[in-house]
């Protein structure tokens, strides 16, 4: 009776063991896939600075660069699954240059077993606008002045030395931003955002992440549902809001910083070693004046952390 009872347990393990060992194979081969992808395409386009650049993709990561010539460059990499089963059409026009990149064929529940993989790398004029929209892939950019537009439905952005315009929304990534001169809109619902060295108006929301921001001479605004905002500010005030529904809220400003201060927290504590005139509320939670001359104002909100100020 006990070998019979063992004999049932070696033929139970080993159904898990096969699953085990295809999971891992299967994982495995995703990495080697990754890191040895084949050039699909390479073309260059004759445009102009100031132009527009378009690229609209069922998945797949953009790594976009610029030079001084007045070209674009895309470069396609891709596996055998994605040469097979994707569509690539391109189109230069006084506008600019489009790329499209869509799946021949619907999408269906067994598309994640295919290892599809796609890279683009782009060269663009230093001057010039850049709209990408990828629906599974990370977004990458640096060096570009011009209006900017990036949407990933599954991965992580991050814009380095730039300047222009730029909105970003992904819907299950992290936002990196650094070194960025103009106005900022960054979205995301699953991850967290990083803005340093900005310069200009600044809206960042998330839905589920922590906001680190350094910033100047720009309108501030940041609000999360589920993490701690941190934020780091100089120039002149033209007027700041920050909300957490559930995380401390951290703030530097400058000596002279002028403002309407209204500070507030339900679950915590207001720690403010600003000099503050004119009170009209003062408590442990609260904490409502001027700061210097008053000015714009300066709102920082959080129903479940401490507000810290200085």
């Amino acid at each position: 009776m006990i070998k019979l009872f063992n004999l049932k347990k070696i033929f139970l393990v080993i159904p898990v063991l096969l699953l085990l060992n295809i999971s891992i194979t299967g994982c495995n081969d995703y990495t080697a896939l990754n890191n040895n992808l084949d050039e699909i395409a390479v073309k260059t386009f004759k445009t102009s600075p100031g132009k527009n650049f378009e690229l609209k993709a069922s998945f797949g990561d953009v790594y976009i660069t610029t030079s001084e010539d007045p070209v674009v460059k895309v470069k396609i990499l891709g596996n055998k699954e994605a040469v097979k089963k994707v569509r690539f059409d391109y189109e230069n026009s006084d506008d600019g240059v489009k790329v499209i990149a869509e799946k021949k064929d619907k999408w269906n529940i067994f598309d994640s077993w295919n290892h599809m993989r796609l890279k683009f790398e782009i060269t663009l004029p230093s001057k010039y606008n850049a709209e990408v929209s990828s629906s599974g892939g990370d977004l990458y950019l640096k060096d570009l002045n011009g209006d900017i537009n990036f949407h990933t439905s599954g991965g992580d952005v991050e814009v380095r030395n730039a300047e222009g315009s730029l909105n970003v929304k992904t819907s299950g990534g992290d936002i990196n931003i650094k070194n960025f001169n103009g106005d900022t809109k960054l979205g995301t619902s699953g991850g967290d955002i990083t803005a340093l060295f900005t310069s200009g108006n600044l809206y960042a929301s998330t839905s589920g992440g922590d906001i680190k921001l350094e910033a100047e001479s720009g309108k501030i605004h940041a609000s999360t549902s589920g993490g701690e905002i941190g934020l780091k500010y100089k120039g002149e005030n033209q007027g700041i809001d920050l909300y957490s529904s559930g995380g401390d809220i951290s703030v530097r400003l400058p000596e002279d910083f002028s403002a309407n201060a209204k500070l507030n927290t339900s679950g915590g504590s207001v720690n403010c070693r600003f000099k503050t005139f004119d009170v009209q509320e003062m408590s442990s939670h609260k904490l409502v004046g001027k700061f210097n001359k008053g000015g714009a104002p300066f709102i920082v909100k959080t129903s479940g952390g401490d507000i810290d100020v200085n």
